[in-house]
């Protein structure tokens, strides 16, 4: 087996349990026990508070790994351990428990109905999402702290182009082939601005050199 195209293989008893990716698997009985592998040397350096970040980032970060934890974990104590873990890192970068404590309390309830939803549920509120996706108008901004809030770009927005006032909203208002414009929403996409990394790390991805094919026999 070692020498099957120069791979190097390592090979463990039988066991009840494995790791795939990012689960551990294990034979209870008759049925599969999953949770969370996590590899020992992870350091997870989240974001830290005073990082010149917008604060969506923090709120996605938190509901999209709660809701990977109640999916991924098949046992309501594995679900707490990895969730208080969750928590302590995050308060391990800086964070508070006052600005913790109520995104962590709607993200649960935000993962607890999505586990609660049939899967033809679940279809149709992703393809809701998709319509109104599809509706959506994006403003790409690179992120300063002193530029007007999100909040701010918005009121603009709706004030003066969406719904201005005492005038036609843009979604009645019709092209030259005599069809309404869709769009009804404004998504603001940040970018972060450049920093020590892309200055010191710089890579140049167009010269990739040689194809991969062209040093095979």
């Amino acid at each position: 087996m070692q020498q099957w195209h120069g791979l190097e293989w390592e090979f463990s008893p039988l066991s009840r349990s494995c790791q795939y990716m990012d689960l551990t698997l294990t034979i209870s009985g008759r049925t599969i026990q999953s949770t969370l592998f996590e590899k020992p040397q992870n350091l997870y350096l989240y974001l830290p508070p005073h990082s010149s970040h917008p604060k969506g980032p923090l709120q996605s970060l938190i509901y999209g790994n709660i809701l990977r934890i109640h999916r991924l974990c098949s046992s309501p104590r594995e679900v707490h351990k990895h969730t208080h873990s969750f928590f302590h890192r995050l308060i391990n970068r800086g964070h508070s428990t006052t600005t913790l404590t109520p995104l962590f309390r709607r993200a649960t309830n935000n993962a607890l109905t999505y586990m609660s939803r049939s899967k033809d549920e679940r279809d149709t509120h992703q393809q809701t999402k998709q319509s109104k996706t599809d509706h959506t108008i994006f403003l790409h901004l690179q992120y300063h702290p002193q530029d007007p809030t999100a909040r701010e770009l918005q009121q603009i927005w709706q004030e003066t182009i969406a719904t201005p006032p005492n005038d036609t909203p843009l979604s009645h208002l019709q092209n030259i082939d005599g069809i309404n414009i869709p769009i009804r929403s404004l998504t603001i996409a940040y970018s972060r601005p450049p920093n020590l990394r892309n200055q010191f790390s710089i890579r140049n991805i167009e010269n990739r050199g040689r194809a991969v094919s062209s040093y095979l026999p």
